[in-house]
């Protein structure tokens, strides 16, 4: 394919993934005029329009919907090309946009750094997303990988390789009244009135399951998408925050909390898994390869 098509079609799917002409314009690092121009010549090229306009972006005709699913296989096949081209020669380079569930943000930076070992050449851009925007993120070309929960996954068309089983714990003040306990059943990690992540995270869907099924109905006095937040308040006293042990662990080194183990009597196979999500292609670029075998050695060593 000509550069140029190949050029156009990439505004083409900046275009829909920002939803404004002068937004996927400084994505793309180009003029407003040149992606106007751009999307003008790929339409002429193509003798259909593809976008339907208006005083502002308004979405894709019928033929740009078209247009824009054969574009995203196109660019994703050109760039594993490149990247082939490059592990041939021995070169693991180039960027990974990795999206990365807000609990799992302690094992994306082992993920990160047990990959640059080996290839320092790549780069990263960790990216902190909810399950639903990382699948959404690689499907769309918009992410090259993701760590995420591994549930609901096997209805998309993503490649999963499991990490760790996650375990929950209880973050509390060392003055808390639960403080001097060494672990907790899901019926007292009720009557604490957790705080917990906002509704539409994963995290808070799982720990919500946790409570009813402990005959506890989820009523947190504070909700927020900030761990660090919800950290602090646990840190300031009074409040408690359930947790991934692994996330909890790196928050609690410093501060004045301490960690519950939740004990619940269920099998540990019942926990959710995190994994690391990847195109479901059949052949991943070098840089692709280099990541899925570091999360290999990740699970090995868990």
């Amino acid at each position: 394919m000509e550069a140029r098509m190949q050029d156009r079609l990439e505004m083409l799917i900046a275009l829909v993934r920002e939803k404004h002409f002068g937004r996927a314009a400084e994505a793309l690092g180009i003029t407003q005029p040149s992606l106007s121009f751009g999307i003008r010549a790929l339409e002429d090229q193509l003798g259909a329009p593809l976008v339907r306009r208006g005083s502002r972006y308004q979405g894709l005709t019928a033929e740009g919907e078209r247009v824009y699913e054969r574009a995203l296989r196109i660019v994703a096949e050109t760039r594993a090309l490149r990247d082939d081209v490059r592990g041939v020669k021995g070169e693991v380079s180039g960027l990974i946009r990795l999206g990365v569930v807000p609990t799992a943000l302690p094992l994306s930076a082992e993920l990160v750094a047990a990959t640059r070992r080996k290839h320092p050449a790549l780069r990263f851009r960790i990216l902190s997303r909810t399950a639903g925007e990382i699948a959404d993120g690689l499907e769309r070309l918009e992410l090259e990988a993701g760590l995420s929960y591994t549930m609901g996954m096997e209805e998309r068309s993503i490649s999963v390789t499991p990490i760790l089983t996650e375990h929950s714990c209880l973050l509390v003040h060392q003055d808390h009244e639960l403080a001097a306990r060494e672990s907790v059943d899901w019926s007292e990690v009720g009557d604490a009135s957790p705080c917990l992540l906002t509704p539409g995270m994963t995290n808070r869907a799982i720990v919500e399951e946790h409570l009813r099924q402990a005959g506890v109905a989820p009523a947190p006095s504070v909700d927020s998408n900030s761990i660090l937040a919800l950290t602090t308040l646990v840190a300031l006293g009074d409040h408690a925050f359930v947790l991934p042990e692994r996330l909890a662990h790196s928050v609690a080194v410093q501060a004045p909390v301490k960690r519950l183990s939740i004990t619940d009597g269920k099998s540990a196979t019942d926990d959710p898994q995190i994994g690391l999500l990847l195109p479901n292609r059949h052949r991943l670029p070098a840089s692709l390869n280099a990541l899925r075998d570091a999360a290999g050695e990740l699970r090995a060593r868990d």
